[in-house]
């Protein structure tokens, strides 16, 4: 059945549809892996979100969009942007909080991504990933492996990041609550964002790539898991090198996600 057929009958995917459009291909796809049907309302922001992704360019950069801010554990482990490679994979159970998301122990606990860097889009010179906090102040790493970190604030008040390379680069942030990325898209410069404005511009040269698996909630080295932490998590994305003007939108499209689904005022 044709998209217009589906809206004529009112309904795309077993939702329900309102207003002018039915929902894009994409959004159906998304909504095809969750056991769960969304409602309408909450069908409406999912398609908002992916066709602001789409139309910035931004959508075809993802290996991965997980929204932990789902209705229930199976709907927060689904990878909007490439369902059909399976989905987040919890170790010794980080708690999950309906519509919030995912929250670490700080201890043992984080999120497999069933990504290994250099397999997808995320290359050691074109990369970018971000991560959304909406409770914690641990000073834990958010996502990575040992030469790509985010870690959204330390006791000290700084951002940290690491974008393949093995050089820390901190820069002052009032809190880690919020959306912290960064991106990179040369070999010897990358940039730093924060609530979508740009908060520093390292000057690092890229490392050998290493073949290590990129977690949430820490970062995997060579067999094990380090600076695991106990920020609740309600989305993150990682992939190809996104533009400062590409991450403005990604953070606006989250943020406006979040504060529908209430997770973000």
């Amino acid at each position: 059945m044709s998209g217009v057929c589906r809206l004529a009958r009112g309904v795309a995917s077993g939702v329900a549809v309102h207003g002018a459009r039915a929902l894009r291909a994409q959004t159906e796809t998304v909504i095809g892996q969750m056991a769960v049907k969304p409602g309408s309302q909450q069908a409406a922001a999912i398609d908002q979100l992916i066709s602001a992704l789409i139309a910035a360019e931004i959508w075809s950069r993802l290996d991965a969009l997980f929204v932990m801010a789902a209705g229930d554990v199976q709907a927060a482990g689904v990878n909007w942007a490439q369902p059909a490679l399976g989905g987040l994979s919890p170790v010794n159970s980080p708690v999950f909080v309906p519509w919030s998301g995912y929250e670490g122990d700080g201890a043992t606990s984080y999120l497999e991504t069933g990504f290994i860097q250099g397999d997808g889009l995320y290359q050691a010179a074109d990369h970018h990933a971000g991560v959304w906090a909406v409770t914690g102040e641990s000073g834990g790493c958010a996502f990575g492996n040992s030469r790509n970190r985010i870690h959204p604030r330390s006791s000290a008040g700084q951002a940290t990041t690491r974008s393949n390379c093995t050089s820390n680069r901190q820069f002052g942030v009032p809190s880690g609550l919020g959306h912290t990325m960064m991106s990179r898209r040369a070999a010897d410069v990358y940039q730093v964002l924060k609530d979508g404005v740009l908060i520093g511009e390292p000057v690092d040269e890229i490392t050998t790539v290493a073949a290590q698996r990129l977690i949430l909630h820490g970062y995997a080295a060579s067999g094990s898991e380090g600076s695991l932490s106990s920020w609740r998590l309600a989305a993150a994305h990682f992939g190809a090198g996104v533009t400062p003007g590409q991450g403005r939108v990604l953070h606006s499209a989250l943020g406006q996600y979040l504060a529908e689904v209430g997770s973000w005022a």
